[in-house]
Protein backbone atom coordinates (compact mmCIF):
# COMPACT_ATOMS: atom_id res chain seq x y z
CA UNK A 1 0.00 0.00 0.00
CA UNK A 2 1.11 3.39 -1.05
CA UNK A 3 1.63 5.92 2.33
CA UNK A 4 1.36 9.30 3.12
CA UNK A 5 1.75 11.44 5.92
CA UNK A 6 0.65 14.29 7.94
CA UNK A 7 3.53 16.26 7.28
CA UNK A 8 1.92 18.87 5.37
CA UNK A 9 -1.30 19.10 7.50
CA UNK A 10 1.26 19.95 10.31
CA UNK A 11 2.68 22.51 8.61
CA UNK A 12 -0.34 24.41 7.82
CA UNK A 13 -2.14 23.37 2.25
CA UNK A 14 -7.70 14.29 -23.41
CA UNK A 15 -6.64 11.30 -20.44
CA UNK A 16 -8.36 11.08 -23.92
CA UNK A 17 -12.16 11.94 -23.40
CA UNK A 18 -13.74 13.96 -21.03
CA UNK A 19 -17.08 13.18 -19.56
CA UNK A 20 -19.56 14.97 -17.45
CA UNK A 21 -18.88 18.12 -15.19
CA UNK A 22 -19.89 17.09 -11.64
CA UNK A 23 -18.87 20.28 -9.41
CA UNK A 24 -16.38 22.79 -9.72
CA UNK A 25 -16.33 25.93 -7.34
CA UNK A 26 -13.68 28.86 -6.72
CA UNK A 27 -12.81 30.95 -4.06
CA UNK A 28 -10.13 33.35 -2.58
CA UNK A 29 -8.77 32.16 0.92
CA UNK A 30 -6.41 33.83 3.24
CA UNK A 31 -3.37 31.10 3.96
CA UNK A 32 -4.37 31.39 7.83
CA UNK A 33 -7.89 30.79 6.89
CA UNK A 34 -7.13 26.98 5.84
CA UNK A 35 -10.17 24.57 7.70
CA UNK A 36 -10.37 21.21 5.27
CA UNK A 37 -11.63 20.85 2.22
CA UNK A 38 -15.09 19.28 2.32
CA UNK A 39 -18.31 19.29 1.24
CA UNK A 40 -20.51 22.52 2.99
CA UNK A 41 -23.41 20.69 3.38
CA UNK A 42 -22.27 17.35 4.39
CA UNK A 43 -19.21 18.62 6.30
CA UNK A 44 -18.48 14.89 8.40
CA UNK A 45 -18.69 12.58 5.51
CA UNK A 46 -16.13 9.83 5.04
CA UNK A 47 -14.76 8.51 2.02
CA UNK A 48 -17.37 5.60 0.73
CA UNK A 49 -15.99 3.64 -2.65
CA UNK A 50 -18.28 4.65 -5.90
CA UNK A 51 -19.36 8.05 -4.02
CA UNK A 52 -19.11 11.64 -4.80
CA UNK A 53 -15.81 13.03 -2.50
CA UNK A 54 -14.86 16.84 -2.27
CA UNK A 55 -11.19 17.20 -3.12
CA UNK A 56 -9.40 20.75 -3.32
CA UNK A 57 -6.73 22.57 -5.25
CA UNK A 58 -5.25 25.79 -4.13
CA UNK A 59 -3.41 27.88 -6.69
CA UNK A 60 -1.69 30.94 -5.75
CA UNK A 61 1.88 32.12 -5.13
CA UNK A 62 5.18 30.71 -3.56
CA UNK A 63 6.60 31.84 -0.47
CA UNK A 64 5.85 31.17 3.60
CA UNK A 65 1.61 30.61 3.82
CA UNK A 66 1.91 31.48 7.33
CA UNK A 67 1.74 34.98 6.29
CA UNK A 68 -1.55 34.83 5.21
CA UNK A 69 -0.68 34.34 1.76
CA UNK A 70 -3.85 34.51 -0.22
CA UNK A 71 -4.88 31.32 -2.91
CA UNK A 72 -7.48 30.65 -5.21
CA UNK A 73 -9.29 27.29 -4.10
CA UNK A 74 -10.80 24.91 -6.92
CA UNK A 75 -13.20 22.49 -5.26
CA UNK A 76 -14.53 19.23 -7.47
CA UNK A 77 -15.84 16.14 -7.04
CA UNK A 78 -14.56 13.03 -8.22
CA UNK A 79 -15.62 9.52 -7.40
CA UNK A 80 -13.97 7.81 -4.52
CA UNK A 81 -11.42 5.37 -6.38
CA UNK A 82 -11.91 6.19 -10.03
CA UNK A 83 -8.99 7.74 -11.60
CA UNK A 84 -9.85 10.83 -12.12
CA UNK A 85 -8.13 13.90 -13.88
CA UNK A 86 -9.03 17.70 -13.62
CA UNK A 87 -8.11 20.49 -16.32
CA UNK A 88 -8.03 24.14 -15.73
CA UNK A 89 -9.04 25.36 -18.55
CA UNK A 90 -6.78 28.01 -20.51
CA UNK A 91 -4.74 28.27 -17.06
CA UNK A 92 -1.78 28.80 -18.72
CA UNK A 93 -3.07 31.66 -20.67
CA UNK A 94 -5.35 33.37 -17.55
CA UNK A 95 -2.45 32.32 -14.79
CA UNK A 96 0.98 32.44 -16.29
CA UNK A 97 0.48 35.23 -19.34
CA UNK A 98 -2.37 37.30 -18.24
CA UNK A 99 -2.22 36.91 -14.53
CA UNK A 100 -5.88 38.12 -14.57
CA UNK A 101 -7.12 35.70 -12.18
CA UNK A 102 -6.58 36.63 -8.64
CA UNK A 103 -4.48 40.00 -7.68
CA UNK A 104 -1.32 39.86 -6.54
CA UNK A 105 -0.32 36.71 -8.45
CA UNK A 106 3.25 37.40 -9.39
CA UNK A 107 6.45 35.37 -9.71
CA UNK A 108 6.51 31.80 -9.17
CA UNK A 109 2.76 29.86 -8.90
CA UNK A 110 2.41 27.15 -6.81
CA UNK A 111 -0.21 24.49 -6.13
CA UNK A 112 -1.54 22.07 -3.43
CA UNK A 113 -4.30 18.93 -3.30
CA UNK A 114 -6.00 18.84 -0.20
CA UNK A 115 -9.44 16.71 1.27
CA UNK A 116 -10.76 16.35 3.99
CA UNK A 117 -7.97 17.93 6.56
CA UNK A 118 -5.21 15.84 5.04
CA UNK A 119 -3.25 17.77 2.64
CA UNK A 120 0.04 17.76 -0.08
CA UNK A 121 3.17 19.23 -0.03
CA UNK A 122 3.35 22.27 -2.97
CA UNK A 123 4.65 21.53 -6.22
CA UNK A 124 5.28 24.50 -8.41
CA UNK A 125 3.12 24.78 -11.54
CA UNK A 126 5.08 27.78 -12.67
CA UNK A 127 8.96 29.02 -11.95
CA UNK A 128 9.17 32.66 -13.13
CA UNK A 129 12.45 32.46 -12.81
CA UNK A 130 13.61 29.70 -15.08
CA UNK A 131 10.25 30.23 -17.49
CA UNK A 132 9.25 26.54 -16.41
CA UNK A 133 5.82 25.09 -16.64
CA UNK A 134 5.38 21.61 -14.63
CA UNK A 135 1.87 21.18 -16.03
CA UNK A 136 0.58 17.87 -14.43
CA UNK A 137 0.39 16.27 -11.26
CA UNK A 138 -1.01 13.47 -9.79
CA UNK A 139 -2.34 13.47 -6.18
CA UNK A 140 -2.38 10.06 -4.43
CA UNK A 141 -4.87 10.14 -1.56
CA UNK A 142 -4.37 7.55 1.68
CA UNK A 143 -7.59 6.95 3.45
CA UNK A 144 -7.83 4.94 6.26
CA UNK A 145 -11.60 3.80 7.03
CA UNK A 146 -12.74 7.07 5.16
CA UNK A 147 -10.54 9.57 6.69
CA UNK A 148 -8.17 10.53 4.51
CA UNK A 149 -4.39 10.33 6.25
CA UNK A 150 -2.71 12.82 3.76
CA UNK A 151 -1.93 12.86 -0.07
CA UNK A 152 1.19 12.50 -1.25
CA UNK A 153 2.56 13.61 -5.25
CA UNK A 154 3.40 10.68 -7.98
CA UNK A 155 6.48 10.98 -9.33
CA UNK A 156 5.70 13.37 -12.17
CA UNK A 157 8.83 12.15 -14.94
CA UNK A 158 7.23 9.73 -16.80
CA UNK A 159 7.01 11.67 -19.79
CA UNK A 160 10.15 13.55 -20.38
CA UNK A 161 14.10 12.82 -20.18
CA UNK A 162 16.15 12.46 -17.35
CA UNK A 163 17.28 16.80 -17.76
CA UNK A 164 13.73 17.75 -17.72
CA UNK A 165 12.82 16.17 -14.69
CA UNK A 166 13.61 18.37 -11.64
CA UNK A 167 12.79 18.77 -7.90
CA UNK A 168 9.49 20.22 -7.35
CA UNK A 169 8.53 20.00 -4.00
CA UNK A 170 7.94 22.78 -1.20
CA UNK A 171 6.60 22.99 2.28
CA UNK A 172 4.46 26.05 3.22
CA UNK A 173 7.48 27.71 4.23
CA UNK A 174 8.72 28.10 0.31
CA UNK A 175 11.52 25.44 1.40
CA UNK A 176 12.35 22.71 -1.31
CA UNK A 177 11.67 19.45 0.34
CA UNK A 178 13.11 15.92 -0.25
CA UNK A 179 11.46 13.51 0.77
CA UNK A 180 10.88 9.30 0.65
CA UNK A 181 8.40 10.04 -1.90
CA UNK A 182 8.07 11.41 -5.32
CA UNK A 183 9.49 15.15 -5.37
CA UNK A 184 10.15 15.74 -9.17
CA UNK A 185 8.35 16.33 -12.26
CA UNK A 186 8.83 17.33 -15.95
CA UNK A 187 9.14 21.09 -17.50
CA UNK A 188 7.93 22.56 -20.48
CA UNK A 189 9.26 26.16 -21.39
CA UNK A 190 7.18 29.13 -21.93
CA UNK A 191 8.25 29.27 -25.30
CA UNK A 192 7.28 25.83 -26.15
CA UNK A 193 3.86 26.32 -24.36
CA UNK A 194 3.23 29.50 -26.15
CA UNK A 195 3.54 27.20 -29.55
CA UNK A 196 1.69 24.70 -28.14
CA UNK A 197 -0.94 27.22 -27.38
CA UNK A 198 -0.84 29.00 -30.57
CA UNK A 199 -1.10 25.37 -32.17
CA UNK A 200 -4.39 25.05 -30.35
CA UNK A 201 -3.13 22.95 -27.45
CA UNK A 202 -3.80 22.18 -24.14
CA UNK A 203 -0.93 20.63 -22.74
CA UNK A 204 0.31 23.44 -20.83
CA UNK A 205 -2.92 24.13 -18.86
CA UNK A 206 -3.05 22.57 -14.96
CA UNK A 207 -3.68 19.04 -14.67
CA UNK A 208 -4.52 17.47 -12.23
CA UNK A 209 -4.92 13.46 -11.63
CA UNK A 210 -6.40 11.90 -8.63
CA UNK A 211 -5.89 8.42 -7.33
CA UNK A 212 -6.64 6.68 -4.21
CA UNK A 213 -4.79 4.36 -1.76
CA UNK A 214 -6.27 2.36 1.43
CA UNK A 215 -9.80 1.71 2.72
CA UNK A 216 -13.28 3.86 2.73
CA UNK A 217 -15.86 3.65 5.45
CA UNK A 218 -17.13 0.25 5.18
CA UNK A 219 -13.95 -1.35 4.97
CA UNK A 220 -13.29 -1.54 1.25
CA UNK A 221 -10.22 -1.31 -0.42
CA UNK A 222 -9.14 1.65 -2.41
CA UNK A 223 -6.87 0.74 -5.66
CA UNK A 224 -6.76 2.89 -8.37
CA UNK A 225 -2.97 4.14 -7.19
CA UNK A 226 -2.14 1.36 -8.98
CA UNK A 227 -2.98 3.53 -12.44
CA UNK A 228 -0.73 5.90 -10.93
CA UNK A 229 1.42 6.92 -13.93
CA UNK A 230 4.89 5.86 -12.28
CA UNK A 231 3.24 2.59 -12.13
CA UNK A 232 3.90 2.52 -15.92
CA UNK A 233 7.22 2.33 -17.95
CA UNK A 234 7.62 5.51 -20.16
CA UNK A 235 6.52 3.79 -23.27
CA UNK A 236 2.95 1.99 -21.56
CA UNK A 237 2.14 5.47 -20.69
CA UNK A 238 2.77 6.57 -24.29
CA UNK A 239 1.12 3.89 -25.16
CA UNK A 240 -1.88 4.66 -22.78
CA UNK A 241 -2.69 8.04 -23.91
CA UNK A 242 -2.01 7.08 -27.76
CA UNK A 243 -4.28 4.07 -28.01
CA UNK A 244 -6.53 5.04 -25.60
CA UNK A 245 -7.58 3.25 -22.29
CA UNK A 246 -9.83 0.43 -23.09
CA UNK A 247 -7.28 -2.64 -22.50
CA UNK A 248 -7.71 -1.79 -19.08
CA UNK A 249 -10.61 -3.26 -18.68
CA UNK A 250 -10.61 -2.67 -14.76
CA UNK A 251 -9.84 1.13 -14.68
CA UNK A 252 -12.46 3.59 -14.10
CA UNK A 253 -12.45 6.62 -15.29
CA UNK A 254 -13.28 9.90 -14.42
CA UNK A 255 -12.54 12.32 -16.49
CA UNK A 256 -13.87 15.42 -15.37
CA UNK A 257 -12.87 19.16 -16.37
CA UNK A 258 -12.86 22.04 -14.24
CA UNK A 259 -16.18 25.03 -15.26
CA UNK A 260 -15.27 27.64 -17.93
CA UNK A 261 -13.52 30.52 -16.17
Amino acid sequence: MFRTTKRGHQQLVSLLLICSILLSTTSIVQGDEWTGCVDPNFPTKKVRRGQLTTVCMGVGPDGDFSNSTGYGRYSFKPVADDFSRFTIPKSYQRLVKDRNVMSGLEGNITVFSSSQTGLSFLRQYYDAKNKHVFPHLTAIIDVTNGDVQGIAWDQACMFCSNARCLENTYDFSGQLRLLDEPTKGCFLTTAECDQIVKSGGTECDLTLHVVWTGSDEAGKVLSSSKFRFSAFTGKQVKDLFRDGVGKFTDLDLDLNPFARW
